[in-house]
């Protein structure tokens, strides 16, 4: 454990966490079996996230509701104007106050996820060559190169496909909707519909790539380690005289190395699951808050509102599963690489 320098992964947890995890400690944690993170103390985390949340949002929340009052207001009662078309263009002054409004919180949510998307690049980054030399430790050396060189194409890739595609397909699903609402005729719909089709093939692709990648590779690399491992074994064991104490040696010491690979790897899934939670959390309390207020107001606004609001809760549901998506990629390829490289 002395050999492996956990300074800089501690270091990028304290600049996204603050200074409540010590990674270090929690490998060894998981080096000796024990429980690295309770459900009794993650239930009352995440609840007083979600009331956090609500409270921090209020003021947003406050201002659709009127806007969308007052524009229902303007409609069911546009027969006190003696012109109609009075009525109507006070509805779309409202509803461009509303587009701006809208406009600005999802930006706020689409910040969210970038900033979490980052900091779990950044910190598989510097976790890389610290698990994987404790898989080399372990005599996986083939696996861990192989490994290794995936992790740094999988954090350029979803790097590169999150910023180009996903994400500005998202916010072009936000602006189709904002816009088709504008009016009573729909015009955008079928553009709004593919642009979320798109996102969600997109990060199922994804998801099926990298998966299907652990399994090909899981059954190749680890074999041929194992079967070079067991040719050094017997070998040692062949030498008289000491074949047999340098064979126990042997067992011993990557016996331990294994202990502090799947340490290691318990910790870091511990570690991303912290990193991602408060901002899965905030998507989740945005995202069902549009979709409440849209059930809400159906009774009394205007069609076309309520349509916006279930429309921008459904962005940020995309928003929310880029992130999720992300994360069960990481989870599954240090799950995944812990598991098949190791007894």
């Amino acid at each position: 454990m002395e050999e492996i320098d956990f300074g800089e992964i501690q270091q990028v947890l304290d600049e996204i966490l603050g200074n409540g995890i010590d990674f270090q400690k929690m490998a060894e944690q998981g080096m000796k079996g024990e429980n690295l993170l309770s459900p009794e103390n993650l239930a009352v985390f995440l609840q007083d996230i979600f009331l956090k949340e609500l409270l921090a949002q209020k003021q947003l929340w406050m201002h659709i509701l009127i806007l969308t009052i007052a524009a229902a207001v303007l409609l069911h009662f546009a027969d006190v104007f003696q012109n109609r078309s009075v009525s109507h263009i006070s509805f779309c002054m409202i509803y461009m106050i509303l587009f701006l409004l809208l406009t600005v919180s999802f930006q706020g949510s689409l910040k969210i996820a970038e900033e979490v998307m980052e900091h779990m690049r950044d910190f598989i980054t510097v976790l890389a060559p610290a698990y994987f030399l404790a898989m080399t430790f372990s005599a996986y050396p083939a696996s861990a190169g192989i490994y290794y060189e995936f992790v740094l194409l999988l954090i350029s890739v979803m790097r590169w496909f999150t910023e180009v595609f996903i994400l500005p397909c998202t916010e072009i699903y936000i602006l189709l909707i904002l816009a088709n609402n504008l009016s009573k005729e729909e015009r955008l719909t079928r553009f709004a519909e593919l642009a979320e089709l798109l996102v969600e093939w997109g990060l199922k692709a994804v998801l099926a790539a990298v998966t299907g990648f652990h399994l090909i590779q899981g059954v190749i690399s680890p074999a041929a380690d194992a079967v070079r491992n067991t040719a050094v074994s017997q070998g040692i064991e062949m030498v008289p005289g000491v074949g047999d104490i340098s064979s126990s040696v042997t067992d011993m010491v990557l016996g331990s190395a294994m202990l502090i690979k799947n340490g290691i790897g318990a910790a870091a899934l511990v570690a991303l699951i912290m990193i991602c939670l408060i901002p899965l959390a905030k998507l989740a309390v945005i995202m069902a808050a549009y979709y409440v207020l849209a059930a809400v107001l159906q009774p009394v606004s205007d069609e076309r509102i309520t349509d916006c609001l279930s429309g921008m809760g459904t962005g940020v549901k995309l928003l929310f599963k880029t992130v999720f998506t992300m994360l069960v990629l990481f989870l599954l390829t240090i799950a995944l690489t812990t598991a098949l490289t190791g007894p």
